[in-house]
């Protein structure tokens, strides 16, 4: 297990592992709409 566990009362959270699916989604998204993008400007 390589997550820093950070534990609040009685739930523990995977604050990194966590962060980076959302960063994951977020850039998946933006490649995503620039792609959109440049397809549109070759046109």
């Amino acid at each position: 297990m390589d997550e820093s566990l950070v534990r609040v009362g009685k739930r523990v959270w995977l604050p990194f592992l966590r962060a980076r699916q959302y960063m994951q989604s977020r850039q998946s998204l933006l490649d995503s709409s620039l792609t959109q993008f440049f397809k549109e400007a070759e046109r």
